[in-house]
């Protein structure tokens, strides 16, 4: 069970958001010119290119990651104006430690919505490359510039849902933790057991 939940979770915060920033940067080739162009050059797609597809994906995803952190921990927060809750005051590898070893089930919960989280932020800015790359194309090919402004109109709004939803939940996970070692009285289960 826990390889394929690293599995998913590798996926859904690295590989689908690194293959959104390598489709938006496959759009800056001057030969696309429209989407019918974009569907044309993937529809050769072999198994071995679909693999190669991925494993790039997947490293592209990895390394957005860092800046998908910083941009909703420090953009997101101050624009929905929220703060995580410390009023469990234990560093969080402490908690982290805690929650694990003795309430795995909840754990897990948290594992999910942090995984959420990296899959919003990493998405977030996925959404700004495709906004970016849209702008390119819409100056660099008039004969469809609405559809590229269509596009850039989608990618702003999905940067905003898709940083809310970072935050979101990032609270979510931050307010399990601290309501499971204070509901379940953790920090003194640990102590007893030591």
């Amino acid at each position: 069970m826990d390889k394929i939940f690293h599995s998913t979770f590798d996926f859904f915060t690295h590989a689908l958001p690194g293959m959104c920033v390598v489709t938006a940067l496959v759009l800056l080739d001057g030969d696309i010119q429209t989407f019918n162009d974009l569907l044309e050059r993937a529809a050769p797609t072999t198994l071995g290119s679909a693999a190669v597809i991925l494993l790039v994906s997947y490293v592209t995803g990895f390394a957005v990651y860092p800046f998908g952190r910083i941009l909703y921990k420090k953009v997101g927060f101050k624009i929905w104006n929220r703060a995580i809750e410390r009023d469990v005051p234990l560093h969080i590898s402490e908690k982290y430690t805690l929650l694990r070893e003795l309430s795995p089930s909840n754990f897990k919960y948290v594992e999910l919505w942090n995984m959420f989280c990296a899959m919003a932020h990493n998405l977030a800015i996925a959404s700004l490359i495709l906004g970016g790359c849209a702008i390119i194309k819409a100056i660099k090919s008039p004969a469809d510039k609405l559809s590229w402004i269509i596009v850039l109109i989608v990618s702003i709004i999905a940067f905003f849902i898709m940083l809310y939803r970072a935050v979101k939940f990032s609270l979510w996970a931050a307010d399990d933790i601290n309501s499971s070692i204070r509901v379940l009285d953790l920090q003194q289960k640990a102590k007893s057991k030591a």
